[in-house]
């Protein structure tokens, strides 16, 4: 009983570890794109509704500046954002299923997985999702966002748009189903 019960709570403990998502990959493409929004959003020619823009938590240009600053208030705001964001999207997928309302997004095999707060990064999940959803709008708009309002994007529009794409409910998004102007 003992022996049962240690070897319970060992695979409990290190779940965690091995339940997380890893860290996206980002391609030579999204890299350099990143570069570039970086260098756009530090230049002093933007105007004043793309500078308060980028002092939305909500903004795209708020995350490409500090998902990668860990020491500053903007990322530990930034990572509370996300959290919300992931949790909500997950909790209102999980009740959609559990109503058997049709989501509006569909993971494979149910709802998608709950993370922990106390996993080591524990909004990798939302932010997996955002960099491979940039990377499928670099594939199907390469000069979408460096030239365009695009930068300059609320993200729940990148993230409903992201969920959409990567767990589709159909072969084909209709049309009153889509997220704004991207592309599908």
């Amino acid at each position: 009983m003992k022996k049962t019960f240690a070897a319970l709570l060992s695979v409990l403990l290190i779940a965690p570890v091995w339940a997380q998502a890893s860290t996206w990959s980002k391609s030579l493409e999204l890299d350099a794109l990143i570069v570039e929004l970086k260098q756009h959003y530090a230049s002093d020619e933007l105007s004043e509704l793309k500078q308060e823009k980028m002092t939305q938590v909500d903004n795209l240009s708020f995350f490409i500046q500090y998902i990668d600053k860990p020491d500053t208030p903007e990322y530990k705001l930034l990572k509370a954002y996300l959290w919300g964001v992931q949790q909500t999207h997950i909790d209102s997928n999980y009740q959609q299923i559990q109503t058997n309302v049709v989501p509006w997004f569909c993971p494979k095999g149910g709802p998608l997985p709950a993370f922990s707060r106390n996993a080591d990064n524990p909004t990798q999940f939302i932010e997996n999702l955002i960099w491979e959803t940039l990377e499928i709008d670099i594939q199907r708009r390469p000069n979408n966002l460096p030239k365009g309002k695009g930068m300059f994007k609320p993200m729940s529009g990148l993230i409903r748009y992201g969920l959409q794409i990567k767990y589709p409910c159909y072969d084909k998004v209709p049309q009153a189903h889509r997220v704004g102007t991207w592309a599908y």
